[in-house]
């Protein structure tokens, strides 16, 4: 027997069993193109937008920077370090000179709003809350001084930002938020950090919903390897210094921000930007939630901050 005879035999076997799979993800399609809201709107192609960056001046914010620089948008970075986003600027420019819009760069303590350049800021196309910090420690450890730390950082930081520069937002524009996948599944020994997020999703699910066409799209990442774990704070608010195993494993900064501008462009909503393991946590949190928190107290045990791992 010939191979398209056997491709035949195959897929006269198989058709019945995919009928209904494609009939359903056909009707899902199509019936969500009915639907009114940001998902239906043009693509959103970056060239000559303004974007302004939170938290631009390393790790996932400076690639976000050189990825959408590189396809023609004109960058705004907001960070602490200007010395660092005046370097930034200098080799955004060297390194796509077709790209004739000028960066920009403003200090900016995510934390400190009064000190906020929005005046300089008359339109926005597209915004990225990129800002953020990390903590390690069990919940009954950490003091409330760091739990408050985290919300102003992650959550209240974020709320400022968007509440101050919505209003410059452009009709068919986009907020972005770099969200984490803790923000839909908290592991153990991170607890103000994914409650920050949860937050953080919690506010951006209600601002979308209240707006018909507004794009929000919030990037539940998964592990970056940015050094993002080593600047985490433990319980009494010292810098771990040190690495995550996990998070040296993950994804590149510079690929993570060619995914999320294309998610971008492609307008997407909720984007879980993670590897499969961590999908899969998300998929059990709604479907087997037992499960889910069994495995995440087994993951617990492990962890070089739980009480028997501790280093004194």
């Amino acid at each position: 027997m010939s191979f398209p005879e056997k491709f035949q035999d195959v897929l006269k076997e198989w058709a019945p069993a995919l009928v209904v799979p494609l009939s359903l993800y056909v009707a899902y399609k199509l019936l969500n193109r009915i639907i009114p809201g940001a998902h239906n709107l043009p693509k959103l192609d970056v060239k000559n937008k303004v974007v302004v960056i939170t938290g631009a001046s390393s790790g996932l914010g400076k690639s976000l920077a050189f990825e959408l620089y590189k396809r023609g948008a004109q960058v705004i970075l907001l960070a602490r370090s200007t010395d660092k986003l005046k370097e930034i600027c200098e080799e955004l420019k060297e390194t796509f000179p077709l790209n004739q819009n000028e960066p920009i760069y403003y200090y900016f303590d995510i934390t400190d709003p009064e000190q906020a350049p929005w005046a300089e800021i008359p339109r926005v196309d597209i915004l990225i809350n990129n800002a953020g910090m990390a903590n390690r420690g069990s919940c009954a450890d950490t003091t409330m001084a760091i739990h408050r730390q985290a919300m102003e950082t992650n959550y209240f930081g974020h709320v400022h930002v968007t509440n101050a520069l919505l209003p410059k937002l452009s009709p068919d524009g986009c907020i972005v938020v770099t969200s984490s996948v803790q923000g839909k599944v908290a592991i153990p020994y991170r607890g103000s950090y994914g409650a920050s997020k949860h937050a953080l999703q919690g506010y951006f699910d209600c601002l979308r919903a209240e707006h018909k066409n507004l794009h929000i799209l919030v990037v539940s990442a998964g592990y970056i390897n940015t050094g993002f774990g080593s600047r985490a704070i433990d319980p009494s608010g010292k810098v771990v210094g040190v690495e995550d195993e996990n998070q040296k494993k993950g994804y590149t900064p510079e690929h993570c921000a060619r995914l999320i501008a294309n998610a971008i462009r492609d307008r997407k909503t909720d984007y879980i930007m993670a590897h499969a393991d961590a999908r899969f946590a998300v998929f059990l949190k709604y479907f087997w939630p037992t499960l889910l928190n069994y495995a995440l107290y087994i993951r617990g045990t492990k962890d070089q901050w739980a009480p028997k791992n501790k280093k004194e």
